[in-house]
């Protein structure tokens, strides 16, 4: 929406993976929305919350998670310094031969992905980051050096590539190339 303009209120109807602390998934739920944030998430056959009864609802026929999500990140190198990238590049594949490339991120990781405990904090501190942020759903958990990192992610944020709901289909940890996608445009 345009900022002097009014958000409308909103009912989105679906399957919805909750933030309790069972991480329940209501079947048939409904998130509720006025002004651009969430007023109540309950099944969707219980009354609406006062002020819902005649707004627009809309039926997802899909998976909803609450809070802002984020699309494609790579959480546990959020610890790191960003990276002054030294050159413009054409393609993905360029960048990570980077000589400083391997001594500022992927070295680090390296070592830092083989070491439990320093894994767990990791995690942590970066799921703490997203919360502060307002999201709670979040893509891109797993390091090169270390497959086995998407058991760490089962915490406080949602994590869409390994669901802790039998229910929840997972995402896929890679994002396909751009011109992949340029096929179906």
């Amino acid at each position: 929406m345009f900022d002097n303009q009014p958000t409308p209120s909103l009912v989105i109807v679906g399957r919805v993976a909750t933030m309790d602390a069972r991480r329940s998934v209501l079947q048939r739920g409904a998130v509720y929305i006025v002004g651009g944030r969430i007023a109540a998430v309950q099944p969707a056959a219980a009354p609406p919350p006062p002020g819902f009864a005649d707004t627009l609802r809309l039926e997802t026929r899909g998976t909803i998670y609450p809070g802002l999500i984020e699309l494609h990140n790579h959480l546990a190198y959020n610890v790191l310094p960003r990276w002054s990238v030294p050159a413009r590049y054409t393609s993905r594949a360029q960048w990570g031969r980077h000589a400083d490339y391997r001594r500022l991120i992927s070295g680090p990781m390296a070592i830092l992905g083989s070491l439990g405990n320093t894994l767990r904090a990791v995690v942590r501190y970066t799921e703490a980051k997203c919360l502060l942020s307002g999201t709670t759903t979040s893509q891109g958990i797993a390091l090169f050096s270390n497959a086995g990192t998407a058991r760490a992610y089962q915490g406080i944020v949602r994590n869409v590539e390994s669901p802790d709901a039998e229910d929840l289909p997972g995402a896929l940890t890679r994002v396909a190339d751009v011109g992949v996608w340029q096929r179906f445009v």
